[in-house]
């Protein structure tokens, strides 16, 4: 499972599990799961305008509720995509464990086209590929691979989100099903 984090899960986290699991679903329904969470989220919808933004893409992200992000759902992800360093911190304090498997969205796309695609190895192996990437040390990402929140921004604002994302889950989706 690959597990998307950010604050409320009701914009960033929100549109990258629709993004990604749209076009993995074009691959067919056993490609990966994809979830979102919040380090702050629990029971709302999707920001009206991550709906709107989604929905020009042909994507409905209509019936999302923002989930909490949780011990269990850290423990059971094989990869963990947080939005700023802020929810990698949230999560490697919830699971420590987990750092090895947490990385920035524009981190994992970056270390992850360095690596390559998940090959026969499988996605444990790939993860700890990008893992090893990271030249063995624990630092957090890059500023440049966070990616903002439009929360509360303007249409426009969401759609360069949605741009940003969608840039990550298309070389996200591409690495995990090469044929993508």
């Amino acid at each position: 499972m690959i597990l998307f984090v950010c604050t409320g899960n009701t914009c960033r986290s929100a549109m990258a599990e629709a993004l990604l699991g749209h076009a993995l679903r074009q691959e067919g329904p056993d490609a990966c799961v994809v979830a979102s969470a919040g380090t702050e989220g629990g029971g709302s919808p999707a920001t009206d305008k991550a709906v709107q933004v989604l929905s020009e893409r042909g994507i409905d992200l209509a019936d999302h509720r923002s989930r909490a992000l949780s011990p269990e759902s850290v423990a059971d992800a094989d990869l963990i995509v947080a939005m700023t360093r802020r929810h990698e911190a949230a999560v490697t304090a919830m699971v420590p464990m987990s750092r090895s498997r947490t990385f920035l969205a524009g981190e994992v796309a970056r270390l992850g086209a360095g690596v390559g695609p998940v090959g026969e190895g499988g996605m444990a192996a790939w993860v700890r590929a990008m893992d090893g990437a990271r030249g063995g040390h624990f630092t957090t990402g890059r500023v440049a691979d966070e990616v903002p929140d439009p929360y509360g921004g303007s249409l426009e604002s969401y759609r360069r989100c949605a741009d940003r994302l969608d840039g990550i889950c298309g070389t996200l989706a591409r690495l995990l099903v090469p044929t993508v």
